[in-house]
């Protein structure tokens, strides 16, 4: 009975042992939750009290993105308001790589529907190396509508593509005025190396390449903005956030001081030939014609040309891509000779009354000199060797003053110099002396080198251009008349031209002899029909290649029966109203023969239009973009 009692009480013992050990328990366990829960709660308030905006922000960052808008380009129009370059709708593909998971099957898929060449594969694979994974891509401009249409309803089996309409560039006069208003482009590495505008870093961006449209860029690109979109868990746009105080800014306009209807009007006397005509206000410098001919469609360059595309403008041996109004160096021939004539009466070392006897050559050292006209002119005196062209006259005057002055008057008409009218490419041309050759060809200057260039011939070079700028000055009188070509750009203030007005009168009324009196060699009966209205020009005929000896005793005279390329160049200068000049023409038309032909037809037409369209005579019919292209 004791024992049974004894093990009553261990039993009771060990039972408030264990109760006792389990509420120890409980009460450590309880006070760990409570001390986790007391720091999560802590952990808990930090993130949605005292860091809820910092935390916020990182969420927005997460959630919205911000996409640049490219600016819309400024247009380029001519002096009345016509657009020459405009924006129009660009149907395109662009491919985002970070939302393709097989970039190369996307292009293969989408290859199907739009013919992707392995140039532009290789482009395309070029920019994804080379950008950030999220920058859209350039599959392909220009797309047609039903292709466009195709890929918008095929979008879902194709990850990362997006069909989208974006602004292109077009020239609705295509060719007309190609060569100045340039095309755009994608930027290249260096054109990104030297302006840190974050645009040119955009594939699908486009840039100035030649012409206005490069030489103008800043003001017609205009400055980006950016839109706020929301993303998500894929990286897709769900929503745009758009704030007007983040729009891009468009570009400016650019107004030219070309006219239009006047181009067109030039380009359609041209016709098929191949050269180059500026047209130049003679009180303000400013051009209202500047063609190269034959040109190219610069939409096509916009567009992408296919490799024949560029094989065919590469090989016309009229080098459509070339600006030859600006560029070309051609011997200016006997246009050359207002200079001489000006050199010669300044110098006060000749008499402009006296005639010197023309037989049809000179002869110096053991080589003769010929006149163009094989019989000669027989006496002439300064002012007849304008009207009739006599070589001969030239070559003694030449022996005369020496080949300083002659350069030196050169100079101060325009010549041996290039003008920042703003689009690059213009050429300098020659006007050769004594130091030219020595540093150019290591020789010394000899007499014949001065009769070659007393005529324009020889060394002497110039581009239509600068024979425009020449003829400008002559009929000034009082001003070195500089052209332009972009309007709002800074009026030149012209330096004065420092030739006695005499003798510029003197050669004006020598020109005129030129055009509107009998046995001048642009000799025509109301040469520019507008009622009386006169002009003055001068006619020449550039060589390309000289007659030789052997040639002239056969017979021939002229390159005229040769192969086009090597037919003489025909020029023509001019200026009206002759009694109050407003506008100088100057027209190349390469290997077109005598400059009395081709190019002073070229020149009356032009210049007769010009007055008209000026208010001087009754305007023709408007020439149609369609008509001159």
């Amino acid at each position: 009975m004791r024992r049974s009692k004894l093990k009553i009480n261990n039993s009771a013992q060990e039972q408030a042992q264990a109760e006792a050990t389990l509420t120890r328990r409980m009460i450590i366990m309880g006070g760990g939750g409570l001390t986790m829960f007391g720091v999560l709660g802590a952990r808990l308030y930090n993130l949605q009290i005292t860091n809820a905006e910092n935390y916020i922000a990182l969420s927005e960052n997460n959630r919205f993105n911000f996409n640049i808008i490219l600016p819309s380009r400024g247009r380029i129009l001519d002096r009345n308001g016509e657009a020459l370059a405009v924006n129009t709708p660009n149907y395109r593909v662009v491919l985002i790589p970070e939302r393709a998971p097989n970039i190369e099957q996307t292009l293969q898929s989408v290859s199907e529907v739009i013919d992707i060449n392995a140039d532009s594969l290789k482009r395309i694979r070029h920019d994804i190396k080379s950008n950030p994974g999220f920058i859209p891509i350039t599959v392909q401009d220009n797309v047609e509508w039903e292709a466009f249409a195709t890929l918008n309803m095929q979008m879902p089996d194709l990850p990362g593509i997006i069909p989208e309409v974006a602004e292109g560039r077009a020239y609705p006069n295509g060719g007309v005025f190609a060569h100045t208003l340039g095309f755009i482009g994608r930027a290249s590495a260096d054109d990104i190396a030297k302006d840190d505008d974050p645009l040119l870093r955009q594939p699908t961006f486009r840039i100035g390449k030649t012409g206005v449209e490069a030489s103008a860029e800043k003001q017609l690109r205009g400055s980006s903005g950016r839109l706020k979109v929301e993303v998500n868990a894929m990286g897709r746009i769900v929503r745009e956030w758009p704030d007007p105080k983040d729009a891009a800014n468009a570009g400016e306009d650019v107004f030219l001081t070309l006219d239009a209807e006047l181009q067109r009007y030039a380009a359609q006397e041209f016709g098929e030939d191949s050269g180059g005509i500026a047209v130049i206000d003679v009180l303000t410098g400013e051009l209202r014609t500047l063609l190269s001919m034959p040109s190219f469609d610069a939409n096509l360059f916009v567009k992408g040309l296919t490799q024949a595309e560029m094989n065919r403008l590469n090989s016309d041996p009229k080098r459509p891509q070339f600006n030859k109004v600006i560029g070309g160096g051609y011997p200016p021939a006997s246009t050359y000779k207002m200079a001489v004539m000006l050199a010669a009466l300044e110098s006060g070392m000749i008499d402009p009354k006296r005639s010197v006897f023309c037989s049809g050559k000179i002869r110096l050292g053991n080589r003769d000199f010929h006149c163009w006209l094989r019989k000669g002119h027989g006496p002439v005196n300064l002012r007849e060797s304008l009207q009739h062209s006599c070589d001969c006259y030239y070559y003694e005057i030449a022996q005369i003053i020496g080949i300083e002055r002659i350069a030196d008057m050169a100079r101060r008409l325009g010549f041996g110099q290039s003008y920042d009218i703003g689009i690059g490419g213009e050429r300098s041309g020659i006007v050769p002396d004594e130091a030219w050759k020595k540093k150019r060809l290591g020789s010394s200057w000899r007499m014949g080198d001065t009769l070659n260039a007393s005529i324009g011939q020889g060394f002497v070079l110039a581009t239509p251009l600068q024979l425009a700028v020449m003829t400008a000055r002559i009929a000034n009188k009082r001003q070195a008349v500089t052209p332009s070509l972009i309007i709002g750009h800074d009026i030149p203030q012209f330096n004065n031209l420092g030739i006695n007005l005499e003798h510029l009168a003197f050669v004006q009324d020598a020109m005129y002899s030129v055009c509107e009196e009998p046995g001048g060699t642009a000799y025509r009966v109301d040469s520019l029909k507008l009622g009386g209205l006169k002009m003055a020009g001068k006619t020449g005929t550039g060589q390309v290649r000289g007659i030789s000896k052997s040639e002239r005793e056969q017979g021939v005279r002229s390159n005229n029966n040769t192969p086009w390329e090597l037919r003489d160049h025909s020029i023509f200068v001019g200026f009206a109203p002759y009694d109050n000049p407003r506008f100088a023409v100057a027209t190349i038309v390469e290997h077109g023969g005598s400059g009395a032909g081709r190019a002073a037809n070229i020149t009356r037409s032009v210049l007769s239009e010009t007055l008209r369209r000026d208010g001087l005579g009754p305007r023709s019919e408007t020439v149609t973009k369609t008509q001159a292209l």
